[in-house]
């Protein structure tokens, strides 16, 4: 179940836009040393279109190593959403 912390960010990341293509976004989990069991960080999301999380020739769950070769890695990916989150919330803050 996710916490406050997690529920905003789960929000935050759905209201981006695909990464890839900026259409409306689903969030993607990235599964590091998880299993199909075992439910991944909410905090280790990236948002993605359905056509590039799940549907697409070159989505992360379809085509994989397409994905990467256009977009880069599920890290590299988090790593800059990570850091336009930090954007926004300084944005916010300045407004406060």
């Amino acid at each position: 179940m996710a916490n406050k912390v997690d529920k905003d960010r789960l929000d935050k990341i759905a209201q981006m836009g695909c990464f890839c293509c900026g259409m409306p976004a689903e969030v993607h989990h990235i599964r590091l040393h998880t299993g199909l069991s075992l439910r991944p960080s909410h905090q280790d999301t990236i948002p993605l279109c359905e056509m590039h999380h799940r549907l697409g020739k070159d989505s992360i769950h379809l085509g994989k190593n397409l994905f990467i070769e256009k977009y880069g890695t599920e890290q590299s990916i988090l790593q800059q959403v990570n850091k336009q989150l930090e954007l926004m919330e300084d944005a916010y803050n300045l407004f406060k």
